[in-house]
């Protein structure tokens, strides 16, 4: 599993400029089209795609996005990434919790009572809008300067971005999500664990996805369900993997990555233990009652 902050901070083919935790990022991927992998990232980020085309699929939803688009991806995510395009590029701004707050703050932004919980997705795409526009492009001509700006321009490029967002109701999804942000003090582990369950990530990097220390996340992480973290991933990736092995055709081998795990001798094994029967003869037993049908 690839966190895509770390992966372009560490990549000397990125061209990227960054102060703090903050980090502008023009991205252009190595995979070849159709390629598939998983991503996570620790921080939100804005994309805002400069050539090629590229599908995102969430949980919940799949989201093209095309040269011009843009869209905004929630910290504590994972997603499945397919570039459509071999010279596919974007532009990645990644901005922490603790930012959007300290400018909601400096600027005495004041939310819409109106405003509910936000239940979008872990991907909201942003309507078309020429100021948006204009600013990404007007970060590109930093990356063709022979030294970076200094580090107080560079902040106020970024709450810039983030005013233009604060300002416009055309984003009201995203101005509910950074709503949430300022009056919780970090994000949902429940949210978080619902929606990533099936990922094959380490206790250590949930704690890290949940803005929390593994110590802290263990905790509150059994103060919610009443059960260690470990025990609960694998009776839900056990129920789901049960759930795809009937309603679904796809192999056992397939349903045991999608799932989150590590192995099949080990999917087997605990599936067996938990349902006395194993996954192959669970996708038998479907197969003959359909053919009875």
């Amino acid at each position: 599993m690839i966190n895509m902050q770390e992966f372009i901070e560490q990549s000397p083919f990125t061209k990227k400029i960054g102060v703090d935790d903050l980090l502008f990022a023009e991205f252009k991927c190595p995979s070849m089209p159709g390629d598939k992998s998983n991503i996570w990232w620790h921080n939100n980020f804005f994309a805002h795609v400069l050539t090629g085309e590229t599908v995102l699929r969430t949980p919940r939803g799949e989201y093209i996005l095309r040269a011009g688009d843009s869209a905004f991806a929630k910290k504590g995510s994972i997603i499945t990434h397919n570039h459509i395009d071999e010279d596919f590029c974007e532009l990645l701004i990644f901005v922490p919790d603790a930012f959007i707050k300290t400018v909601a703050q400096k600027y005495k932004v004041e939310f819409p009572m109106r405003l509910m919980k936000d239940y979008a997705d872990t991907v909201i795409p942003l309507p078309p809008d020429d100021v948006l526009s204009s600013y990404f492009q007007s970060l590109l001509t930093h990356f063709l300067q022979p030294t970076p700006p200094a580090n107080s321009l560079l902040k106020l490029k970024f709450e810039e971005l983030l005013l233009n967002i604060l300002s416009n109701n055309s984003q009201s999804p995203l101005n509910c999500y950074f709503s949430e942000v300022c009056k919780t003090a970090k994000p949902s582990i429940r949210e978080i664990m619902e929606l990533n369950f099936f990922t094959n990530l380490s206790l250590d990097e949930f704690a890290r996805l949940c803005a929390r220390s593994l110590s802290a996340f263990k905790k509150e992480f059994g103060e919610i369900y009443n059960v260690s973290p470990g025990k609960w991933l694998l009776e839900k990736r056990l129920e789901y993997s049960h759930y795809l092995l009937e309603t679904t055709d796809q192999s056992v081998d397939d349903i045991c990555f999608e799932c989150g795990f590590e192995n099949q001798t080990h999917f087997i094994r605990v599936f067996k233990n938990r349902y006395g029967i194993t996954p192959g003869k669970v996708k038998t037993s479907k197969h003959s009652l359909g053919q009875e049908k």
